[in-house]
């Protein structure tokens, strides 16, 4: 397995490099207009099958939120059907959501997609 670290906006790897992607309360941290970008780039290094597991946030929603963490946080997210429409426009298939309930018992609604 490799780990990348960079940029959703513009990843530093090659088309198809990927079969699965990971992106566990990551996106709604990027400006809601540049999402779409972030899901087309996602689409671009996943192998054709590949998986996309992702966080959906409820509600519609772009926010600062100060004092966390030991400074600022940028939240944004368009919708939970928005975000499910943006990620079959960018080539996913298969799109569907489920809550899953972690260990400890907290619950998040994820996004589990493949790339065409």
């Amino acid at each position: 397995a490799r780990l990348v670290h960079g940029d959703m906006t513009a990843l530093p790897v090659s088309d198809d490099a990927f079969d699965a992607i990971t992106a566990y309360h990551a996106v709604f941290h990027v400006p809601r207009d540049d999402q779409p970008g972030v899901y087309e780039a996602f689409a671009r290094v996943l192998r054709p099958g590949g998986t996309l597991l992702m966080t959906l946030p409820g509600g519609r929603f772009e926010t600062v939120r100060r004092g966390g963490m030991g400074g600022e946080m940028f939240f944004a997210a368009p919708g939970r059907e928005r975000t499910l429409a943006q990620l079959r426009e960018a080539g996913f298939e298969d799109v569907r959501a489920e809550t899953v309930t972690d260990p400890l018992g907290s619950s998040s609604e994820m996004v589990f997609a493949t790339v065409a």
